[in-house]
């Protein structure tokens, strides 16, 4: 599966994705020093596993390691990324 990053909150180091572009977000804390921007394309085996989690950045060509928090749509995105 692949997803978009389209939310980001660095200080707090939230981010959200949209996977697949169906208006479905996941939600992941970075746990990793290499930051994903916007636009950048994760993809994971299974965005819906929660927890710790590998994603693969495909535009940056690395691994970051993230904590799934949750999933939502599209009106919850900006309240789940900036509590």
């Amino acid at each position: 599966m692949k997803a978009i990053v389209k939310v980001a909150n660095p200080s707090r180091g939230m981010y959200a994705a949209e996977i697949d572009g169906r208006g479905e977000y996941v939600i992941f804390e970075l746990l990793d020093s290499s930051e994903p921007e916007l636009g950048d394309v994760v993809s994971h085996p299974d965005f819906y596993s929660m927890g710790g989690e590998t994603f693969s950045n495909l535009t940056q060509r690395c691994q970051i390691d993230v904590f799934v928090q949750n999933m939502c749509g599209p009106s919850l995105v900006k309240k789940q990324c900036f509590l």
